[in-house]
């Protein structure tokens, strides 16, 4: 194992796909365990092809669960380019249209809030 890189809660993330480069804030989330992409700027970046599906918890959907598309992306963060399959999702209502999982957190990053954070408030980002 390399050396992991320290990020902070929230941090600059390119999506790269065929039709290019989409850079965002994103939302780093050791509770996720896929990472999911808007579906706005998956189409922006023309990130694909789409290889599955997977189920995603849901309290409001009646199963209990609810399917998104899977794709294939690249992420850049901090100068690291590492291939992914994110989840597609309509993130318009959320702040950080880009989430990223444990997917990519496990191998290459440690977390620390205190580099984007002046508290533990998600809100209270530097």
């Amino acid at each position: 194992m390399g050396r992991k890189k320290v990020l902070g809660l929230v941090e600059l993330v390119t999506v790269i796909g065929s039709k290019g480069a989409v850079t965002k804030k994103a939302l780093l989330d050791t509770g996720a365990t896929r990472s999911s992409v808007d579906v706005r700027v998956a189409a922006k970046a023309g990130i694909g092809p789409i290889v599955g599906s997977v189920k995603v918890k849901s309290k409001t959907a009646p199963e209990g669960f609810i399917r998104r598309a899977v794709a294939k992306a690249k992420f850049e963060i901090r100068g690291i380019r590492m291939p992914v399959e994110v989840s597609l999702e309509d993130r318009k209502n959320m702040p950080y249209k880009v989430l990223v999982g444990r997917d990519i957190i496990h191998s290459n990053f440690l977390i620390d809030l205190e580099k984007t954070h002046s508290s533990h408030r998600l809100a209270d980002e530097n």
